[in-house]
């Protein structure tokens, strides 16, 4: 394994791959194009949207692969069950899997104190066999309308949802 092969990762070497290939297919389409008897906007726009398509695929292929994807925690969903989680004390992030209505997704956010707290409290539930349902609420004493913006911290946290953690529903 050379230099580049210890310092980039799978991934890395996957993205400047298909982005090379990319950036080829749209030189190429460029090429044929501009050799053409295609009205002007065909030689302009195709080509372009090529390169577009070049630059922006190999960002968008993390989500496509299931790595976690970097959002702020007014981002995650309102309410879902966390399936696993894997905090990074040291960097301050936690990748988080959680499942809602859709489907599972892995999601890296912020590692607050209360996030791990929860966090903790949660991994309690899943030792004991209980699902740990997450739910977002707003901190004590804070509003959303004195900070309208959003520029101090964020009052949105997970909480373990009560009532997931009650018994199973009566039968029909």
């Amino acid at each position: 394994m050379g230099v580049w092969g210890r310092a980039m990762t799978l991934f890395s070497q996957f993205s400047i791959s298909l982005g090379a290939s990319l950036a080829l297919q749209a030189v190429i389409v460029g090429w044929l194009f501009r050799t053409t008897t295609a009205p002007i906007w065909q030689k302009i726009v195709l080509p372009t949207l090529a390169v577009f398509l070049a630059c922006w695929t190999p960002y968008s292929a993390a989500s496509m692969f299931g790595y976690p994807v970097s959002v702020a925690m007014s981002a995650l969903p309102n309410h879902a069950e966390l399936i696993a989680f894997v905090p990074h004390d040291a960097a301050g992030t936690v990748d988080l899997w959680l499942r809602t209505d859709d489907a599972p997704r892995a999601y890296e956010t912020r590692l607050t104190a209360a996030m791990k707290k929860t966090l903790e409290a949660a991994r309690e539930e899943q030792a004991r066999g209980g699902i740990a349902m997450l739910v977002k609420k707003g901190r004590k004493g804070s509003s959303k309308a004195g900070d309208p913006l959003g520029i101090g911290d964020n009052s949105d946290l997970y909480v373990l949802d009560p009532s997931a953690l009650m018994s199973l529903p009566p039968k029909e």
